[in-house]
């Protein structure tokens, strides 16, 4: 009873990010799909690496005949950030069986991290201390988070892919425009009502001089600048 009490307390929460994740997912369908990659390509990807930079940038590698070791380093370069986080939240898992972890080490991506992070931290906070008796609820609490936001992200890519199929050549293009406001959401993540979705919309506008300005550089310092506003703005709100 209290694993499904639990486990729907993570599908809760995980909600803000399948927001996020669609319309990255399907952007990165689209692209894979001008890239030359075939549904089941798209999908396994999708769930073996579980990682949208990563992905993203093995795209071009791939359509030029890049060796696969060169593409494997590449993508475990950038995977790698999901080291420390995994560390950070071993603590709040202590306690739990060691298959379990190994199993659920798969669902572990930035947002899939934060949102878990931000409420154990909370809940410890609350209580003083990290109760070792919670390992197993807080794991089941991850997988609810996890589990659901890798499903989404999978079947979003596929998604994209196939939607593909009826785009004019070239469309792909425009979608790095989604990205800004994707990035943005996560780096507020943590933020309610209607501040998040703002913060999303504002970076996805801004985005667009912005990249034009400069194609390379534009759209992460307008995610950056936007993100950090929104977050003191919601501070001096909140100290108001």
């Amino acid at each position: 009873m209290h694993f499904s009490l639990r486990f729907r307390q993570g599908v809760r929460a995980a909600i803000p990010i399948w927001l996020a994740f669609i319309p990255s997912a399907l952007a990165f369908g689209v692209a894979a799909q001008a890239h030359g990659l075939h549904l089941g390509e798209v999908i396994l990807m999708s769930a073996w690496v579980y990682s949208g930079p990563a992905q993203f940038a093995m795209l071009a590698p791939l359509a030029e005949g890049k060796s696969s070791l060169q593409i494997l380093l590449a993508a475990s370069v950038i995977n790698l950030r999901f080291l420390p986080m995994s560390a950070a939240l071993a603590p709040y898992f202590r306690g739990a069986p060691v298959r379990r972890l190994l199993g659920a080490a798969q669902f572990i991506v930035a947002s899939s991290f934060i949102v878990p992070y931000l409420r154990f931290r909370h809940e410890a906070e609350s209580r003083g201390q990290v109760s070792s008796g919670e390992g197993q609820s807080n794991l089941t609490f991850f997988l609810g988070v996890g589990i659901t936001s890798f499903f989404v992200w999978v079947v979003g890519t596929g998604v994209g892919h196939e939607f593909a199929q009826g785009l004019p050549s070239g469309f792909e293009e425009g979608l790095r425009f989604i990205l800004p406001g994707y990035f943005a959401g996560m780096l507020v993540i943590d933020m309610r009502g209607r501040v998040l979705p703002l913060i999303c919309l504002t970076s996805l506008i801004l985005s667009i001089p912005a990249t034009v300005l400069s194609p390379d550089w534009g759209w992460i310092i307008t995610v950056m600048l936007v993100a950090t506003l929104g977050w003191k703005a919601e501070r001096w709100t909140k100290r108001a």
